[in-house]
């Protein structure tokens, strides 16, 4: 119990850290590589949790198989029951392997990543700036750094919400939730995390935000603009109205 305590603190701080220093995170190396090895030792947890459920449902299938006495068909019903559930948990445990994968992936390229900074004998910030002008200028090795992140990460999302899709469909006990959770909160974080990263490395990236940013702008302005004209046009059609049943009726 401990330790989840410690590792929903540690998914805890990292969250706040990174909502409070959007960009801080993604340079500080040692925060960067703490948070995936985090997200590792939390998947690892809930295969743990979740062997140990496939392990409980296949010793109540086995003394169902060694009962005696009882009706055959509600057996077998039983039986077949206990089965669907053990498969549930068996694709849950896949996916969750799968993810580990693609996690520890997302640890090896950062690392990946800090080593060139090093070796660069740069700065952070001049690491990242270099990168920038090179994937502007089309250079092979930065398109390629760059695509394997976007790879890498887009492989993470996309095997992260596997597996919260499939747990959706599945009940989990107690501590295996307890695990659960703490994964979705280092999984936001990673995921924080590995777009700040890209978007420090990529000028278009930099550029699409800020397009984004614009264009959801402009479409405020454009619906409070039909807003306004919605209201003026209802307010002239209300003084018309009154004015039509305000007129005296003329005797004929």
């Amino acid at each position: 119990m401990k330790k989840w305590i410690a590792n929903i603190a540690v998914a805890a701080s990292v969250s706040v850290a990174s909502t409070a220093h959007a960009a801080l995170p993604v340079t500080d190396w040692v925060g960067l590589v703490q948070t995936t090895i985090s997200a590792l030792q939390s998947i690892k947890s809930e295969v743990y949790e979740n062997t140990n459920i496939v392990y409980q449902y296949q010793m109540m299938a086995n003394q169902l198989l060694q009962a005696t006495g009882l009706d055959p068909e509600a057996i077998m019903e039983q039986f077949n029951s206990i089965k669907d559930e053990i498969g549930k948990y068996e694709v849950y445990g896949t996916t969750l392997k799968d993810l580990y994968g693609t996690v520890q992936d997302n640890a090896d390229y950062l690392k990946k990543i800090q080593g060139m900074v090093v070796s660069s004998g740069k700065t952070k910030e001049q690491w990242f700036e270099d990168q920038r002008t090179l994937l502007t200028n089309g250079d092979k090795t930065a398109k390629a750094l760059f695509s394997l992140g976007e790879q890498i990460f887009s492989n993470t999302q996309s095997i992260a919400k596997r597996r919260q899709k499939i747990q959706s469909q599945i009940k989990l006990s107690p501590t295996a939730q307890a695990a659960a959770q703490t994964t979705n909160q280092m999984l936001d974080v990673l995921a924080s995390q590995n777009s700040d990263l890209l978007q420090l490395m990529s000028v278009k990236a930099q550029s699409d935000a800020a397009k984004a940013q614009q264009e959801n702008s402009d479409a405020s302005e454009k619906a409070e603009a039909l807003r306004a004209i919605k209201k003026s046009q209802d307010d002239e059609v209300q003084l018309l109205r009154s004015r039509v049943y305000n007129q005296p009726i003329r005797a004929q």
